[in-house]
């Protein structure tokens, strides 16, 4: 812990000139205070708390907090996230009994001013987000920290001893560990976490597809055209697929939906597509669009539910991949790139289902698009394998509704 909190203090610099500069290119002002131990006067205290990295834990979260309230409608939850994108997921609920707050960094001195000001009851931090001081710091102050839905990567699992050294010490902190898989369960007891405190409880990225209601934004999309669905991409693989859009010469709109849509305006000059429409800039998909660049946040899901298919993003460069399962959930047909090093588990239950094509080239991506998109058939038999997935979500649900209603009481 020691080493860990020089190096904070060294890179402090560093961190805070990030910190300033996504609170200014957003135009966020609380995003820069509340990162700093600031501002937390209108959340509620005595809390649940939840903390998710992005918007994909957002995601996986809110059906668990919609089954909580559901049983028990006198809770209040703060969800903090690290990201803005996932801080406008959950505002756009526009729920009483859900609040946003970003998560102060893990400074002690900005972690401190968050637990005295909001005084949560206890800590739910979702898959990997492992932060020692702020760990330390909810045990000196009798707050529990339970990690759900807990996974680990590769990269932590083959980090260096000292980091090892240092998660482990992390993990002493930590009251209980709902693995979302054995295979996981056993990283975290690998890792150092205490046997006794890991249980499994399932995964709950399956219960996105409990999650389906489109927003009031999302009902006012329409086209008549049929269309494919790029989502969560990143750095160059939006040039990756329309090079191969463009050779496959199809009648069909792509639409790209990238990871962070603050590169909306840098993907529209890097493509150097003529006929581009830009959601942000409100502009309406036409007979001769070809890319319509979905550069806002929260609104696919109905564009899940038309597409003819969807292709993965996060998964044709060395990212790791993005949730498979919340398209799954829309029964649709679905290809993903070579790179899902952070959802094995996801892509080994679907590729067993035969619910998904994943792919280990774009050479490979361009013959299989081409395939998909003239065969029905095909598509409808990838459609009708995704409802294999999810017959017991109910119960995986319920499953960490009533772990967390039975721990969340102060002693």
């Amino acid at each position: 812990m020691f080493l860990y909190r020089i190096l904070i203090f060294i890179f402090s610099p560093i961190i805070l000139g990030h910190i300033i500069w996504k609170s200014v290119s957003n135009k966020q002002s609380r995003y820069f205070w509340q990162r700093l131990g600031f501002k937390y006067s209108k959340l509620p205290k005595n809390c649940l708390w939840f903390h998710c990295a992005s918007v994909g834990e957002v995601n996986t979260l809110l059906p668990l907090l919609k089954n909580l309230h559901s049983k028990n409608n006198t809770l209040n939850f703060v969800i903090t996230t690290n990201t803005i994108t996932g801080g406008n997921i959950v505002e756009q609920q526009k729920l009483d009994y859900l609040f946003h707050s970003y998560l102060p960094f893990d400074w002690c001195f900005s972690v401190t001013s968050f637990l005295s000001t909001v005084k949560p009851v206890s800590l739910y931090v979702l898959e990997t987000e492992i932060w020692p001081n702020l760990f330390s710091l909810c045990d000196d102050k009798d707050i529990a920290v339970h990690i759900i839905n807990a996974r680990l990567s590769s990269k932590t699992t083959t980090a260096k001893p000292w980091v090892k050294s240092l998660l482990k010490t992390a993990l002493s902190k930590v009251n209980a560990i709902s693995a979302r898989s054995e295979q996981d369960a056993l990283a975290y007891a690998l890792l150092g976490a205490d046997k006794n405190i890991i249980s499994t409880l399932g995964n709950l990225k399956f219960t996105t597809a409990l999650n389906k209601h489109p927003s009031a934004e999302e009902d006012n999309f329409s086209t008549t055209r049929e269309y494919v669905l790029v989502v969560s991409t990143h750095d160059d693989e939006e040039q990756q697929i329309y090079d191969i859009w463009k050779n496959l010469d199809r009648d069909e709109l792509l639409i790209i939906a990238p990871r962070h849509p603050e590169r909306g305006s840098s993907i529209a000059k890097k493509l150097d597509c003529k006929n581009i429409a830009i959601r942000s800039r409100g502009q309406s998909i036409t007979d001769e669009t070809e890319i319509f660049l979905l550069d806002t946040v929260g609104e696919l899901k109905r564009y899940f539910a038309n597409a003819m298919l969807v292709i993965m993003g996060g998964s044709f460069t060395p990212v790791g991949g993005h949730n498979i399962l919340e398209p799954a959930s829309f029964n649709s047909a679905i290809i993903t790139g070579p790179y899902m090093e952070n959802f094995k588990q996801e892509l080994t239950l679907m590729l067993e289902k035969e619910a998904i094509i994943q792919v280990s080239s774009t050479g490979e991506l361009e013959e299989q698009l081409n395939n998909l998109l003239n065969d029905k058939k095909y598509r409808e038999v990838l459609q009708t394998n995704t409802t294999k997935l999810t017959h017991n979500v109910e119960e995986i649900l319920n499953n960490y509704t009533d772990m967390i209603l039975t721990k969340s009481v102060r002693a």
